[in-house]
């Protein structure tokens, strides 16, 4: 169990990367320009921005419990390699994306792109940046849950390649 502890931390520090930029296109109109977008993790200092972001995105759900900044405050502690930012080449967050696991199971918990910044990749990018992660970790599966009646997001994680579990009933039990 050591030895497996030990090459997964192995795998993590390998495959973990503070920043990543990548080019992107920027919709104006009927035409597509190249920006810059980099990928970083996500701090606390971002929660305002972040916070910002999932408000503007329709379909997005939130509690107050535990989307506050205490509550995501103590997420990113427990999972700070594991959750995410897109900043355009202004520094302006575009997505962002928490997930994080216990060991044994993994989540992603929000995953939210701009709506002016969509179609161009982003919640893809950001996606595979925490799968990638999460394998390094040695982690087997990721799973994550959308409100039934979200069509675009439940689109989104199917051409991600996310498959619905008939076989689970989500239950939950306020503390």
């Amino acid at each position: 169990m050591y030895q497996k502890n030990q090459m997964q931390q192995k795998n993590l520090k390998k495959h973990k990367k503070h920043t990543q930029f990548y080019q992107i296109k920027k919709k104006e109109g009927n035409m597509t320009e190249p920006i810059a977008m980099t990928i970083r993790h996500m701090k606390i200092e971002d929660y305002p921005l972040v916070y910002e972001l999932w408000i503007r995105c329709t379909g997005f759900t939130m509690r107050d419990i535990d989307d506050c900044k205490d509550a995501i405050k103590t997420f990113l502690e427990r999972n700070p390699n594991t959750c995410f930012v897109a900043e355009d080449d202004g520094g302006r967050i575009i997505g962002a994306i928490l997930a994080g696991h216990d060991g044994r199971r993994s989540r992603i918990y929000h995953t939210a792109v701009d709506p002016d910044a969509r179609g161009r990749g982003i919640g893809s990018i950001l996606v595979g940046r925490v799968i990638e992660t999460l394998r390094a970790i040695g982690l087997p599966k990721v799973a994550v849950g959308v409100p039934a009646d979200n069509d675009a997001g439940n689109d989104f994680w199917e051409r991600q390649g996310f498959a619905v579990r008939d076989d689970l009933v989500y239950r939950e039990l306020p503390l």
